[in-house]
């Protein structure tokens, strides 16, 4: 198990499609940490953490909300349920929000990025190795769903810390990072 340690936010807790009451708090929070210019989200969705993180943190400039095609196949076929339609659909309308599907050019530098996409073990772990490579100094990587039994996260993140890489969890929480 990772190392752990504890957050408090002061934010009202919201209750969030596939997260836990208090998740998206602890987000913005561990965001304000880092005051990113550049954010990249891995698995948008409709945009709730991105709208959450877009009007919440004064700091962000450009947030790159990456998603799938309605025809990419999950390694979890459970997941397959949770293609969103129509990904970032709450934060189109804000200049600094850009989709990518996954196939198109990637962002190549960020500050702050959340992986919260296809949590089978290698989608998690190229997403895991592709962010330590852009993610800045000074910047954060955090992953949603350490701890959650229906997903391989975990057991990519522990694999990760075991090489030597410093992921830590968020007790009450699906949440971990890495401060890099």
């Amino acid at each position: 198990m990772l190392p752990h340690v504890n957050i408090i936010v002061d934010i009202k807790p919201v209750t969030r499609h596939y997260m836990l009451d208090n998740e998206q708090g602890v987000i913005l929070a561990l965001a304000g940490i880092v005051k990113p210019r550049v954010v990249v989200e891995v698995g948008v969705n409709i945009g709730l953490t991105a709208q959450a993180l877009l009007e919440g943190v004064e700091s962000i400039e450009k947030y790159y909300g990456i998603d799938v095609d309605p025809d990419y196949r999950f390694e979890i076929a459970a997941q397959q349920i949770e293609y969103p339609g129509e990904p970032g659909r709450l934060v189109k309308g804000d200049p600094r929000f850009e989709l990518i599907l996954r196939g198109n050019p990637l962002p190549t530098a960020a500050d702050f990025i959340f992986i919260d996409g296809d949590h089978g073990h290698n989608a998690v772990m190229a997403d895991s190795k592709w962010a330590a490579e852009i993610v800045r100094p000074g910047g954060m990587v955090v992953w949603h769903d350490y701890l959650n039994p229906g997903v391989q996260v975990t057991d990519v993140l522990e694999e990760l810390q075991s090489s030597g890489r410093d992921i830590r969890r968020i007790n009450g929480t699906w949440l971990a990072f890495e401060r890099h």
